[in-house]
């Protein structure tokens, strides 16, 4: 493509372009030029480079209930029928969820198999899509915007695979969803192009097949059905008809994900019902007032991608609570928001790339905002990692608007001006990069992010009840479930207390202050514990089961065998309350029953050491040796020191 003269091409970052990608579109010769492959893997070693010292990381965060705790991720490969057919939480307890994201599950169980409780290889995997989320942006963009400078490109890839904003996503292994959603539809947009280029229905098939990957990876992708013709619209000289066109054909993937996701749900007794410890906004007096609240978190939202520091895991309830319109930050969010929407709409026919970039901003960050509909959080860097590509392209024109850059071809020194452009642009990836090394750290495990988190968020009942578990987790022995640290789990209590007075309602506050009660032998403060748990959540299962486990002690079976039913009852896949009831009915010699509840146990834990020993214990006591010798060499077979 040829360079205009100056004096026409000054403004080639804000004027209105008119590109066509079935002529103008970068030749396949031009989009392999050795320029353009060098700078692809710059931006995919520059991801995975940045996130490198996360590889000997643990869980943290939600990876407990996607992967750790999860028994049907833990169960492998061969449980992809049930991850496919129940919603995403489905394997972790036993409440009614919204989430079907079936392909991250199904790569975490995958990974189980190929090494199970090793994290290594998840956060490898994590870095690696990162990695190639950097190459995939740049291939595509790069002939998105072939109108527009090719440095202005290649700084917006830089600036989103740096921005830090984004650690969570990759730290967090769960967070694959997100990564996978925003690749897979990034590759669409990049296969609708090759087709346009070509008019070959397999590049069109392409596109389909990776929108339905991210479909399946996480339902926000669902917002690229309003990416795509918008991007159509703006870099294509394609008439409407064609566009909207296209754009219905990209919706037969969301179309299918979206029954699917429905029969799913269906299933469920009951809809989801969110806590105020979730969202805050759930506490809201009025409509009025969860808008208000809703668009001061909006801007939380953008300032975070401003400025980047400090960076928390969350800020839930009291840290913010309900506001109404005459909390200043919602006013200035507001008209903030406004202003943006408005702009970008007086400037759609002039298809002004700065508009594109606040409309894809707007778009993706809708679904989350808590404007139009409450979600299950108040607050989450995760939920920026689509929008803030808008961000970036943003950042990048306005840089490249302040140098005057009009160069369309030359990465490096566009209008000989590659000194100050990319000074600027090193200082910004260079300050971002600081950031997310240094931050990656906290990521390591959840305690570490719980203890770094916390100062700046101090008010959050629900990170101040997981840094609660996590003092009292360093102060137990995992294995055997002893005290090893007594001082350590009287701060836990401490932590405990402090989260009830934060949320007198705290049901699973009270649930574990009872635990570290009881570890430490006051087994009626336990109780009462308890008993208050209970009150604000009578179905709370591990409540039960660890009441129960009180009134064995004391001798109290019958009561015991009630408060287990009762846990069982509300989580029929609660595989301690499962193995403590099947005690109590040996312990009364109901050994049938005992044994059918140990059988049923190992439904959802097969390898579960201690209820085939049981099992085997059971047939023995029954006096069925025979049936005894199979069930404890099993239990032999895991763990060798049940064989006493």
């Amino acid at each position: 493509m040829s360079k205009k003269k100056s004096g026409k091409t000054k403004h080639i970052v804000t004027q209105k372009r008119k590109p066509n990608p079935a002529s103008t579109v970068s030749s396949p010769q031009s989009a392999l030029d050795r320029t353009a492959m060098i700078f692809g893997l710059v931006a995919a070693a520059l991801g995975f480079l940045l996130y490198v010292n996360t590889l000997g990381h643990y869980y943290t965060l939600d990876d407990f209930s996607s992967i750790k705790d999860n028994w049907v991720v833990k169960g492998g490969l061969k449980n992809l029928g049930i991850i496919f057919s129940t919603e995403y939480r489905f394997g972790t307890w036993n409440s009614p969820g919204s989430l079907y994201r079936p392909i991250p599950l199904a790569m975490f169980a995958f990974e189980w198999q190929l090494a199970p409780d090793k994290p290594f290889i998840s956060h490898l995997f994590n870095i690696s899509f990162y990695a190639l989320t950097g190459w995939a942006l740049w291939i595509t963009w790069r002939r998105v915007l072939v109108n527009y400078p090719q440095a202005m490109v290649a700084m917006a890839v830089l600036f989103f695979i740096a921005h830090p904003v984004h650690t969570e996503v990759v730290c967090n292994i769960k967070s694959r969803d997100e990564i996978l959603a925003f690749l897979f539809g990034t590759f669409s947009i990049y296969a609708i192009w090759r087709y346009l280029e070509y008019k070959q229905m397999n590049w069109l098939i392409v596109a389909l097949l990776s929108y339905t990957v991210a479909m399946f990876s996480k339902e926000g992708a669902i917002m690229f059905i309003f990416i795509f013709p918008l991007t159509l619209w703006y870099f294509t000289d394609k008439p409407l008809s064609e566009i909207l066109k296209l754009a219905g054909i990209m919706t037969i993937p969301a179309v299918i994900f979206l029954l699917i996701r429905q029969n799913v749900l269906a299933a469920q007794s009951h809809d989801e019902v969110y806590s105020i410890l979730d969202n805050f906004m759930v506490g809201a007096k009025n409509s009025a007032d969860r808008l208000a609240s809703a668009f001061m978190m909006c801007g939380e939202y953008l300032w975070v991608l401003i400025f980047p520091h400090p960076l928390i895991c969350d800020m839930g309830y009291p840290q913010f609570v309900p506001v109404g319109w005459d909390e200043w930050r919602a006013v200035v969010s507001f008209l903030i928001y406004a202003g943006m929407g408005v702009w970008a709409l007086l400037n759609l026919r002039k298809k002004h790339i700065l508009s594109y970039a606040i409309f894809f901003y707007l778009i993706s960050f809708s679904l989350f905002s808590n404007v139009f509909f409450l979600i299950g959080t108040s607050y989450g860097e995760r939920l920026q990692y689509m929008p803030s590509f808008g961000f970036a392209v943003a950042l990048a024109w306005a840089i490249c608007r302040f140098y005057k850059i009009n160069d369309l071809k030359d990465i490096w020194n566009p209008n000989g001006k590659g000194t100050g452009l990319w000074t600027a642009a090193f200082v910004i990836v260079a300050l971002y990069s600081l950031k997310t090394f240094t931050r990656n750290p906290v990521w390591e495990n959840s305690a570490t992010l719980y203890a770094a988190d916390l100062p700046n968020s101090p008010n959050c009942a629900k990170l101040n009840y997981h840094n609660a578990l996590e003092v009292a987790r360093v102060a137990m022995d995992e294995k055997t479930g002893k005290v090893i640290d007594p001082d350590g789990l009287r701060n836990a209590i401490e932590c405990y207390s402090k989260c009830i007075k934060l949320y007198p309602e705290y049901h699973d506050a009270f649930g574990g202050r009872g635990i570290a009660y009881f570890r430490l032998g006051e087994y009626d403060k336990a109780f009462d514990d308890y008993q208050v748990s209970l009150k604000y959540r009578p179905n709370n299962a591990p409540v039960l089961s660890n009441m129960g486990y009180i009134y064995f002690m004391r001798g109290q079976l019958d009561k015991a065998e009630e408060v287990y039913k009762e846990s069982i009852k509300y989580d029929p896949r609660f595989v301690d309350a499962r193995r403590n009831l099947g005690a109590v009915l040996a312990m009364k010699k109901q050994f049938p029953e005992a044994i059918e509840q140990w059988k049923e146990g190992l439904k959802y834990e097969p390898d579960n050491a201690t209820l085939l020993f049981y099992i085997g214990s059971g047939y023995r006591d029954m006096g069925q040796p025979e049936k005894s010798t199979e069930w404890l060499e099993r239990a032999y077979a895991i763990d060798p020191t049940l064989k006493k």
